[in-house]
């Protein structure tokens, strides 16, 4: 979404420690030069080292890049490829670079085959990272805020995945689903929105039957670097990414 706050990397982490609970081998990759999908996870950002920027910047540069060294298991038992500020120095860089729109779909092609599934958490903009982030995924899950502009804003990234297929970056990009997120169940605003993008987009596109509530719960769980999974696994929170996580396995038709 080229909206931020409607919950990706929220969806990220606890979607990841959700199928990691399962037994599935998961591998998460913050593509944010925020490194809030980092953050979350209990790490930093700032100081560590190696990340997904090495491996790219490595690309950038003409030579070879390798995230092996990068990544890092979780105590929530997915593993994370992590992210540092320096990732937005790259994305300008790209511009510059042969087949810029595929370095990272060359780089996690070294790593797929040890996992079940790669959930890739990209910053809220269209530029050359979040079209590397389409380029080499599979499918895409679109979370959508119950509110008026974060609804608005699923049709610019439906635009986008429709121009990736087109040009031929990736012409078997499907769209895994919309999750709506964040949602006040007592207001009629979010039973609006629910409303409206069931009708527009509920023909052609699953609309997960999970809907994430909001709570504070989330936001603690962030704060203290963990999955709302790991932190309280009986939360509601928790039980809703878990039913995302079982209807996510059930496959798109």
């Amino acid at each position: 979404m080229q909206k931020g706050g409607v919950g990706k990397t929220t969806t990220t982490v606890n979607l990841a420690a959700a199928l990691a609970e399962m037994g599935r081998r998961v591998l998460a990759v913050d593509l944010d030069p925020q490194g809030n999908l980092t953050q979350h996870a209990g790490l930093d950002p700032d100081t560590i080292t190696p990340t997904l920027y090495d491996a790219l910047k490595a690309e950038v540069d003409g030579g070879t890049g390798d995230v092996r060294a990068a990544i890092v298991a979780t105590r929530e038992g997915f593993d994370l490829l992590p992210s540092q500020p320096e990732l937005s120095l790259v994305e300008v860089a790209l511009i510059n670079t042969l087949s810029r729109e595929r370095i990272l779909a060359g780089l996690l092609d070294s790593v797929a085959a040890n996992y079940d599934f790669i959930l890739i958490d990209c910053n809220p903009s269209l530029g050359l990272l979040v079209i590397n982030a389409l380029t080499a995924a599979d499918s895409v899950l679109i979370p959508i805020q119950t509110e008026y502009l974060a609804a608005r804003g699923a049709l610019m990234i439906l635009s986008t995945i429709e121009t990736i297929r087109r040009k031929r970056l990736n012409p078997r990009l499907t769209i895994e689903g919309i999750l709506l997120t964040m949602a006040d169940t007592r207001a009629s605003l979010t039973r609006d929105i629910q409303q409206a993008v069931e009708q527009q987009y509920g023909g052609g596109i699953r609309i997960f039957s999970t809907v994430i509530r909001r709570s504070v719960r989330f936001a603690e769980s962030a704060a203290a670097g963990r999955s709302l999974i790991a932190y309280d696994p009986r939360s509601a929170g928790a039980n809703a990414y878990r039913a995302v996580a079982k209807e996510f396995l059930i496959p798109n038709s």
